[in-house]
């Protein structure tokens, strides 16, 4: 088979354009403080003595040489007067490299982020407006940011995607790191170029502010726990185990056991995570003795010998609670569920308790958690790295559903954006014939 050479070279232009917008400093951040080439390392030297010193395994997944060796390639850059965003921008991928999902560098917290007046999620591969201030539609499909495909752009983004999987890394940059793009490049104009009811479309646009317009991970639907009756089914949505939710989640819960049903669904698709408490108050009803909530931990041990890395028992419980739910249970999950979440979920997969519908997660089960936050003395970033790793299942083992439900494309987005929820008839609908 022959090579399209133009092809290449269009690719190599569409590149070489990509990285020239990347380094260009932008005459906005002249404003800006400036650091000089002794403080960004001094930043620097600290940043990497928290990663190999407080860090539950820096060599879990990383290569010593090859960490050693992007040390001293971030150090080599660090060679002029910079602010701190370019400074994140060098030295961010020393934590990401980890992929752990709770460990991150990240600005300095009175900084004032550029961010789009819209936010997105990586649907199905394609990058789908969920939320938007400006005249760009929610439900539209991105597919160029000033002229770039929007798949260069995510895969030059890639060094700064954190989590264990690829997958969930392209994931967490489009949902996530993608909307502070003009933070990055140092731009406030841009045009997007996007699919909207099988058109393509053009729109320019100016940036706006992360004080304006939140820069957050979370999807934009309601996050607040409620509890629903289908006939004799009991449907329990859990989109968040925050911890400012966890008298809801028990009153729901509550509410939940308490009713006639037979069966009951407990929705925890796109829930990030929170409070371990929270998976707790609703795993308590699913247990007739008390359950070790995970395998163990693993950590730092110090001895003698020197510092090791240790695997021991996590020493937390999962205690029946003094009313049990007698029904069938059933659980309805997706691709983007981390952290908390995955505890709640890893542990009914473990246990083997109810059944679980939907996704099959992007993240696996094991993660790093505890995490803990350092102050680098210049910039003022701060880095959170995960103090120990939480071990649910076998290691590189995902939560996988006993029974798939997939959805099209636009299916999965007329979800996202709250047209309606086919996933959930669908749960219903297998509820309903296992009773035939």
């Amino acid at each position: 088979m022959g090579t399209d050479a133009s092809g290449g070279v269009e690719m190599n232009k569409t590149r070489y354009i990509l990285i020239v917008i990347l380094l260009i400093i932008s005459s906005f951040a002249l404003a800006e403080k400036l650091f000089t080439p002794e403080q960004l390392r001094e930043d620097l030297d600290f940043l990497v003595s928290k990663i190999v010193e407080e860090y539950y395994n820096p060599w879990l997944k990383v290569d010593k040489t090859e960490f050693w060796n992007l040390v001293e390639e971030k150090r080599a850059q660090l060679d002029h007067d910079m602010t701190w965003s370019e400074f994140y921008k060098i030295t961010a991928p020393l934590i990401a490299i980890l992929h752990d999902q709770h460990s991150m560098l990240y600005p300095p917290m009175d900084a004032e982020i550029k961010v789009f007046p819209f936010r997105l999620r990586r649907v199905n591969g394609y990058i789908v407006v969920v939320d938007s201030i400006c005249e760009l539609p929610v439900g539209a499909i991105v597919t160029k940011v000033n002229g770039i495909p929007i798949e260069d752009i995510v895969e030059e983004l890639e060094i700064y995607g954190i989590s264990e999987t690829r997958e969930s890394r392209l994931n967490w940059l489009v949902n996530y790191f993608f909307q502070s793009l003009p933070e990055w490049w140092g731009t406030e104009e841009f045009e997007i170029t996007y699919l909207y009811k099988n058109e393509e479309k053009l729109l320019s646009l100016e940036v706006t502010s992360s004080k304006h317009y939140r820069w957050i991970t979370q999807p934009v639907r309601e996050r607040n726990p409620s509890f629903e009756l289908c006939g004799s089914i009991g449907i329990l949505k859990v989109p968040s185990f925050n911890k400012a939710y966890e008298n809801e989640i028990v009153d729901k819960v509550e509410e939940a056991v308490d009713s006639d049903i037979t069966d009951l669904i407990i929705d925890v698709r796109s829930n990030s995570g929170g409070s371990t408490r929270n998976a707790l108050n609703i795993l308590q009803y699913f247990v007739d003795i008390p359950v070790k909530l995970a395998k163990g931990i693993g950590a730092k041990s110090y001895t003698r010998a020197g510092t090791d890395y240790a695997v021991s028992d996590y020493g937390v419980y999962v205690y029946p609670a003094e009313k049990r739910f007698s029904g069938r249970l059933w659980i309805l999950t997706d691709e983007n569920v981390f952290s908390a979440n995955l505890i709640f979920l890893g542990f009914l997969a473990r246990e083997g308790i109810g059944t679980i519908l939907g996704e099959r997660s992007s993240e696996t089960a094991n993660f790093g958690f505890k995490q803990q936050a350092y102050l680098l003395p210049n910039t003022k970033c701060t880095a959170k790295l995960s103090k120990a790793r939480i071990l649910l299942l076998e290691e590189g083992r995902h939560i996988e559903p006993d029974i798939p439900i997939n959805l099209s494309l636009e299916e999965k987005i007329s979800w996202i954006i709250g047209e309606f929820d086919p996933v959930l008839d669908e749960a219903l609908q297998i509820v309903k014939k296992t009773r035939e």
